[in-house]
This record gives structure tokens, C-alpha cells and sequence, in this order.
């Protein structure tokens, strides 16, 4: 009788450890890359950034600040810009 519940135990936990083992996917960031050079950026670059995409001058174009990531650079001005219209 004792034998049942024992050999339960021992196969949920193997059931258990073979989950607990798998491979997690892989997590995707939750910001992208023109919102993480947002935010490493600092306060007085972050107003330079609004002053320059406010004034909309082709004289003094904004200058992206360089980021790792896996998009290209066109890419990532893109959506750097993005970020500015949202936060400014």
C-alpha cells in the first residue's frame, strides 16, 4: 500500500525536474532600442533632444546618440524619433 503513494511522488517529481530543466525562451526586451538610448541619456540631453525635434530646424538637424542594437542605423533613428514624438 505504501509503495503507491511513494512512486507517485517520485514520478511528479521527475515530471518536475524534466520541466525545471527545458530551456526558457528567449525573453524579448520590452523597450526598444530608441526608448533605451532615451533613457540612458541624461536629463540635460533628453531637453537638447526635445529643444532640437520641437524646433524642427534643418539647420540643426537632432543627432541620434549611437546604441547597441540590432537594427540598423536608419532603423534606429527611426525610432528614436518615434521615442521624441511620445516624451517631448
Amino acid at each position: 500500500m505504501k509503495r503507491a503513494p511513494i512512486l507517485a511522488v517520485t514520478v511528479l517529481s521527475a515530471a518536475l525536474l524534466a520541466g525545471c530543466a527545458q530551456e526558457k525562451p528567449e525573453l524579448r526586451p520590452t523597450r526598444s532600442a530608441g526608448e533605451g538610448a532615451w533613457y540612458e541619456a541624461s536629463k540635460a540631453d533628453r531637453h537638447e533632444y526635445c529643444e532640437a525635434y520641437r524646433a524642427h530646424d534643418p539647420q540643426h538637424p537632432i543627432s541620434a546618440p549611437t546604441y547597441a542594437s540590432e537594427e540598423t542605423r536608419g532603423e534606429f533613428v527611426d525610432d528614436f524619433y518615434r521615442v521624441l514624438k511620445k516624451k517631448c
